[in-house]
């Protein structure tokens, strides 16, 4: 057993043979200088630290994921691309409809537009959004007597 991994270990002769047979290898310590001179940069930057510490928090990720984890992000995912995908067919619906009109619209023709239940339905969620958006955006009114 390792020590510090606690991983079964096998002592064998042919693995060090083999390592000492890749390093009589030209080919290989090619490789291998190649190798260094792609590390050197990162070393000398310090980046690979940060490579190991992404590969760090990426097995601790993995590491803390269940299945109820899973599920909650993928849920999230998945209405995320069901609202996209909404917006982007609503977005292709007006722009269609919006190459069939021949003039602009007047005010009185947009007034026109809501007698259509589907066109009051897309107000009244714009609107209420709208609303959402204030609250959450609220601020406080300037005093500007207090100079």
């Amino acid at each position: 057993m390792n020590k510090v991994s606690d991983i079964p270990v096998t002592e064998s002769r042919s693995g060090l043979g083999a390592a000492a047979g890749l390093l009589q290898d030209d080919a290989a310590l090619q490789g291998l200088a190649e190798l260094m001179a792609k590390l050197e940069p990162l070393l000398a930057g310090r980046r690979l630290n940060r490579v190991v510490d992404l590969l760090s928090v990426t097995a601790d990720v993995v590491d803390m994921s269940d299945a109820y984890m899973v599920e909650k992000l993928s849920r999230a995912f998945e209405e995320g691309v069901g609202a996209a995908w909404s917006a982007g067919n609503a977005a292709r619906l007006a722009a269609a409809r919006m190459e069939r009109m021949e003039e602009t619209p007047t005010l009185i023709g947009l007034l026109r537009m809501t007698k259509e239940p589907e066109v009051r339905r897309g107000l009244a969620f714009l609107l209420a959004m709208a609303g959402a958006l204030g609250r959450k955006h609220a601020y406080d009114p300037i005093d500007y007597t207090a100079d």
